[in-house]
């Protein structure tokens, strides 16, 4: 069974890292300046979490699609 669909808009992300810390696990604010989703890096998924960061991303630059909550922002 896979996880949720999620994705990191480049052109809306401002690298503020509010992902990074609400999700370390996940989420990481590379050497360029934008965060990368790293689903490898987890294990097991918490959906509410994504939804959660999705929420909180301040330019609503990730999006997560396909959990039980519907789609995030």
């Amino acid at each position: 069974m896979s996880g949720p669909a999620v994705r990191v808009d480049r052109a809306l992300c401002c690298g503020s890292g509010s992902c990074e810390v609400m999700a370390p696990g996940l989420f990481r604010v590379g050497d360029d300046g934008f965060a990368v989703f790293r689903p490898s890096a987890a294990g097991a998924w918490d959906a509410q979490l994504l939804e959660d960061v999705a929420r909180c991303c301040p330019t609503g630059a990730i999006t997560v699609h396909g959990t039980d909550e519907g789609s995030a922002r």
